[in-house]
């Protein structure tokens, strides 16, 4: 079973994100005991939090972090993912989703060819159900947004998407970052798209593009 450990002096968040890992089914660990599969910490121990490369790390952050990544881009630098405190049941599962993926390497389904969920794109396939992605037959380890980044353009292919459009579309209407922070997740996805990062093309002065 994989555990989770939980770092923040905030009790009710900390109470709320036990009970909701309990429900999901992971184990819930003590943040001082052995080495975590997840750990989820909050801003202010981030930087103390032990780094270990058996862990992957989501950074717990208010509405502000979220919102101004832009002033905040160090966290993207010490951890692997963000949750907001006010994060939704669904967001919590999918996030760890993700972060479980990290954790080693699952094998390209056998019968991804014929799975309704999964679109192909050259050596890169997305699974849209299970939030999953593929190189080569290898998953690939992509935060959230990198992953709704690249599901959008893939689901687009050809079409330009401006900065602004991918902050709606992916950020929502309600972020108040700017365009730089679009900028950063592309940078991010391409390096770890591999020899495919070329298939995510910028197209000079309005934005990018999923190449045809």
């Amino acid at each position: 079973m994989t555990t989770v450990s939980v770092t923040t002096k905030n009790m009710a968040v900390k109470e709320r994100l036990q009970v909701d890992l309990t429900a999901l089914g992971y184990s819930v660990g003590n943040s001082t005991a052995e080495v975590a599969d997840i750990c989820i910490v909050d801003e202010e121990n981030l930087e103390r939090l032990p780094k270990d490369p058996r862990s992957v790390i989501i950074a717990l952050v208010n509405a502000h972090s979220r919102n101004h990544l832009d002033g905040s881009l160090k966290i993207l630098l010490d951890a692997d993912d963000i949750l907001a405190i006010d994060y939704n049941v669904d967001e919590l599962a999918l996030r760890l989703r993700l972060a479980q993926l990290r954790h080693g390497s699952v094998e390209f389904a056998a019968d991804v060819d014929s799975d309704e969920n999964v679109l192909q794109e050259n050596g890169i396939a997305i699974n849209f159900e299970t939030y999953e992605v593929w190189l080569d037959g290898k998953t690939i380890d992509l935060t959230f947004k990198e992953y709704e980044l690249l599901k959008c353009l893939m689901t687009h292919k050809g079409r330009v998407y401006s900065r602004n459009q991918l902050l709606n579309d992916v950020w929502g209407y309600d972020y108040y970052g700017g365009a730089r922070t679009v900028d950063v997740h592309i940078r991010r996805l391409r390096s770890k798209l591999g020899r495919y990062e070329s298939l995510v093309e910028t197209v000079r002065n309005v934005g990018y593009r999923f190449k045809r």
